[in-house]
């Protein structure tokens, strides 16, 4: 089973313990910090500084060439075509810390996992 979740500020001292937590009982987490949208921009480029929310809305409106949406029902399409990029992007982003830690590594995602895990039940 898996969980998607970005990491809210508020809650950073429950971020590492909510992820051990949910390893113990066997759901596998997919987490953005600090924001889902870090997922979005690693399709365009590669991304390992942090920046405020609503930069990453700023800079998606740019890159998609037209005003991003949260809860866009056309992102998957307008991204899919770039989510090889994501992955190599998401993939070097937590290479760059030498112990993960979720609560503190900002930014990162394991958005990648998911949709490696999810492409696996693509037929070929």
């Amino acid at each position: 089973m898996w969980d998607r979740n970005d990491k809210n500020p508020h809650d950073a001292q429950n971020f590492n313990a909510a992820i051990t937590l949910a390893k113990t009982n066997g759901i596998k987490v997919a987490y953005s910090n600090d924001a889902f949208e870090l997922w979005y921009l690693l399709h365009f480029h590669f991304y390992n500084t942090g920046i405020s929310r609503k930069d990453y809305q700023n800079m998606l409106t740019k890159l998609l060439g037209h005003k991003y949406e949260k809860n866009s029902e056309t992102i998957y399409e307008e991204l899919k075509d770039r989510q090889q990029d994501a992955i190599k992007h998401a993939k070097r982003l937590l290479i760059e810390y030498d112990r993960p830690n979720p609560e503190t590594d900002y930014p990162s995602t394991t958005v990648h996992l998911l949709v490696e895990e999810l492409n696996s039940f693509i037929p070929d």
